[in-house]
């Protein structure tokens, strides 16, 4: 209701009501024009009239009575800081307190969003982030070991000790040195951590597999030699290096255009990619329509 009233504000102040060029009350120096200025100018009456009509449409089917007007402009008034006067005359207002607030990162305000949010680590809530990590536990059999790449805070770990109530040798890598602090205060420094480059990774640190679970559906990285493909592809040959058994990547897939700016891959070309380069390979796109994950084993 707010955003109307600022709106209905700044319509109120800066656009006058629209005269019809017929209507000014001299007819005789509207009769004395030609038949093409006549027609201009009801052309340009019309076009104005529809977006005026246009720019009102946003206070839908509710009205606002006098009194909520002025309501308005007393908090408005003791709200905003100042006023910017732009170009064409209207009035940008400041935004308030709360609304500055909402549009802070909800770290600056929420001490606990790293250390325990899954949206912190790119899931819309616990629920969906534990199904996740179940689908790529579904490949890794008792007593192996993994190297997460792009592990945030280390949760898989705990994940994998919750759900199937034994320990897993693991170790968990990535660049983001907050995410990788924050999984070393909840859990207590007892899952291995590393804040590193997944390239920059020593020859000797190795898991039976190494897992990616969407970390490369946005690039963290400050490599601007790399396009998008070549980094992801150069991510899975690491990946292999790092591994005795095989990889799992987790992936968006680009059958759903969901626009929420995440990169997203066409399933059947990084297959033919990875066949070519690794053999044995598979994709199981059975997870959801969103998602698939990329096999490879070592033979």
């Amino acid at each position: 209701m707010l955003d109307k009233i600022k709106k209905m504000l700044m319509k109120k102040e800066n656009n006058p009501p629209l005269t019809d060029p017929r209507d000014t009350g001299e007819e005789k120096e509207w009769n004395d024009k030609s038949d093409a200025e006549q027609a201009e100018e009801i052309a340009a009456y019309e076009a104005d009239q529809e977006e005026a009509t246009a720019q009102n449409e946003f206070v839908e089917e509710e009205e606002i009575t006098d009194l909520e007007l002025e309501a308005a402009k007393e908090r408005l008034a003791l709200n905003r800081e100042d006023e910017v006067t732009l170009v064409d005359g209207a009035t940008e207002l400041q935004p308030t307190d709360d609304e500055k607030n909402e549009m802070k990162n909800p770290s600056d305000f929420d001490e606990d969003y790293l250390e325990y949010s899954s949206e912190a680590v790119g899931f819309e809530n616990r629920e969906e982030q534990w199904n996740t990590y179940r689908l790529i536990a579904n490949y890794i059999q008792d007593n192996e070991s993994v190297l997460d790449f792009g592990c945030a805070r280390g949760d898989f770990e705990r994940f994998y000790q919750t759900e199937y109530g034994q320990e897993l040798e693991y170790v968990g890598v990535d660049m983001n040195q907050q995410l990788i602090n924050a999984g070393n205060k909840v859990y207590n420094e007892e899952v291995e951590l590393i804040c590193k480059d997944w390239f920059q990774l020593d020859k000797d640190i190795k898991g039976d597999w190494t897992i990616n679970i969407n970390s490369s559906n946005i690039r963290y990285d400050a490599d601007t030699v790399r396009d998008n493909k070549t980094y992801l592809q150069d991510t899975i040959k690491s990946m292999v290096e790092h591994s005795t058994k095989g990889s799992i990547v987790l992936l968006a897939s680009d059958n759903v255009n969901l626009d929420d700016g995440l990169l997203s891959w066409n399933a059947g070309e990084l297959l033919n990619w990875a066949q070519k380069e690794f053999g044995n390979v598979a994709i199981d796109h059975s997870f959801s329509a969103e998602l698939f994950t990329l096999i490879i084993y070592k033979n």
